[in-house]
């Protein structure tokens, strides 16, 4: 790494360095601005800045001494990398964020003690916003926006172009306009540059309200907020708000003693006019985990889905309930189909065995075949033909071979409903 790279190229003296590499005195750290950064094997440095172990390692310039290299050329023909000091967490600069970074030792540190590298941080919050902190440099200015006092009070202003693009902070990334939340005492809050969030936070009693903290409970109760998609808000982009589990894209929210008041898309609660129905989901103040989208899909590509309850179980929608599956097995004392409103052996009728049905059918169809042939020929006792039993034989024999045939082809066994 060569004198001219470091202390040229980058603003570092040799006293800073020497002590960076031998981890004595002197400062080793200082701010840089994050000028190129290699986020996939495209990159033409990927090569050479160690292929994968290259994800993250960005071209800089220190703050202190900037580059005057013109704006969109190769910062130096051996440019010099800083990578992410955290293995574990990817939170890499956008183009023209200051970050921190380090000279500390590398992969080759147990053959030379002095062998290392530089890592950074995450970036610094030059703007106090999730989205972007990016600051350039006086160089990557136009030209109207870089006059000195001087050449203003002489005359020549200081204007501002807003219709001119100074600066860019990436190949593809676009700024949204998404709000900070507002943070809470205690909490930890993690948030992304496109409206997505975790919060590790708890019931409060903060001047701002929140839909966790309506219901009275103590505060201190523990709550997970994990959302992606803010809810659109009037506000302005730097005004902080809360999370809103009904109009954010999607929320998963894990509860201690919380009262959510969330808007459910259906409160139906007819299958449970036998029963005592759950509490509706805005009442309910136990721990629970609520998940909130557009569209939730389950899916066990290689095994099973358990719904489990120690209560109730309740399925309710505005359209279709559709099952579909190779047998269907209900258990349970009751099975009301249809309605579970009215009274039992007037509105709601029990379900009939078939096969056992299908035998007294048999045995009815048996006597009246008999009861037929009876008929047919039966006579008073003076030896003549009674016409009363006579003329309905043939009726008997037609409805005794009507329930041989619905007997002989199961006509009222169903095929997919089986019961015990």
């Amino acid at each position: 790494m060569g004198d001219t790279g470091l202390s040229g190229l980058y603003g570092l003296d040799r006293t800073n360095r020497d002590a960076s590499r031998r981890g004595g005195g002197g400062s080793s750290m200082f701010s840089a601005r994050t000028k190129d950064i290699i986020l996939d094997r495209s990159h033409q440095y990927f090569p050479i800045a160690g292929e994968w172990n290259s994800i993250g390692a960005i071209m800089f310039e220190s703050v202190k001494s900037p580059t005057l290299a013109p704006r969109n050329q190769t910062l130096s023909a051996s440019p010099v990398f800083a990578y992410p000091l955290f293995p574990n967490i990817k939170h890499y600069p956008l183009l023209e964020e200051i970050v921190m970074v380090f000279f500390l030792p590398d992969s080759n540190v147990q053959q030379n003690s002095t062998s290392g590298r530089f890592y950074y941080l995450p970036p610094i919050n030059v703007w106090s916003s999730q989205i972007q902190n990016a600051i350039p440099g006086i160089d990557d200015l136009p030209v109207s926006q870089t006059k000195t006092v001087d050449m203003v009070n002489l005359g020549s202003p200081n204007i501002v172009d807003n219709t001119i693009n100074s600066i860019s902070l990436g190949k593809y990334f676009t700024e949204g306009e998404f709000n900070p939340l507002i943070p809470y005492e205690g909490d930890i809050i993690y948030e992304g540059r496109f409206g997505n969030s975790i919060r590790f936070g708890s019931t409060t009693q903060g001047a701002i309200p929140n839909q966790w903290s309506l219901s009275g409970t103590t505060p201190g109760n523990p709550i997970l907020i994990l959302r992606n998609g803010q809810a659109s808000t009037s506000k302005d982009p730097w005004q902080p708000v809360v999370e809103d589990i009904n109009n954010d894209d999607s929320s998963i929210y894990l509860t201690s003693f919380q009262q959510i008041p969330l808007r459910v898309a259906n409160l139906a609660d007819f299958s449970f006019s036998k029963s005592t129905s759950p509490t509706t989901p805005d009442q309910y103040g136990g721990s629970q985990i609520i998940l909130n989208s557009g569209r939730l899909m389950f899916n066990a590509k290689s095994d099973s889905i358990l719904l489990i309850a120690n209560e109730s179980i309740q399925l309710a929608c505005n359209k279709t309930l559709g099952v579909d599956a190779k047998q269907i097995s209900l258990t349970a004392e009751k099975v009301y189909l249809g309605s579970s409103e009215g009274e039992e052996g007037t509105r709601l009728q029990s379900v009939v065995l078939g096969e056992n049905l299908n035998f007294v059918l048999s045995d009815i169809a048996v006597f009246l075949n008999t009861l037929n042939i009876a008929f047919k020929t039966a006579t008073d006792s003076n030896g003549a033909p009674i016409v009363s039993l006579n003329s309905i034989a043939d009726e008997a024999k037609t409805l005794s071979d009507d329930i041989t045939n619905i007997v002989n082809n199961k006509n009222l066994l169903s095929k997919q409903v089986k019961t015990v």
